[in-house]
């Protein structure tokens, strides 16, 4: 499971404009080293963000969800709603084209 888990994470991380923005920079930089200096700095920082706020977003809905079955339960249908409300925002705003501006 983890490494299914790595696996999805690595694609997802891959595939999304947010890698594409990340790398732009380095694209454009003449020397080779200050390239790879950069692409290395936002590597790294953006595993170890992402990674705690996974880690703790899940060690606290495990402590929560471990005191009653139906606050697992809402806990599961919580993360899944912000999920997908962030996902329906993210769209509407880029169809509207106003994700630009706001993140401008």
């Amino acid at each position: 499971q983890q490494i299914i888990s790595f696996s999805i994470g690595l694609l997802h991380g891959v595939a999304g404009p947010g890698g594409i923005l990340g790398v732009l920079p380095a694209v454009e930089m003449q020397n080779w080293r200050y390239s790879c200096v950069y692409l290395g700095s936002f590597i790294f920082s953006s595993t170890i963000s992402m990674g705690t706020f996974a880690a703790l977003y899940g060690e606290l809905t495990r402590r929560l969800g471990a005191t009653a079955e139906s606050v697992e339960l809402g806990l599961s249908v919580f993360s899944a709603a912000m999920s997908m409300a962030v996902g329906a925002t993210w769209l509407v705003l880029s169809i509207l084209g106003k994700l630009d501006s706001l993140f401008h």
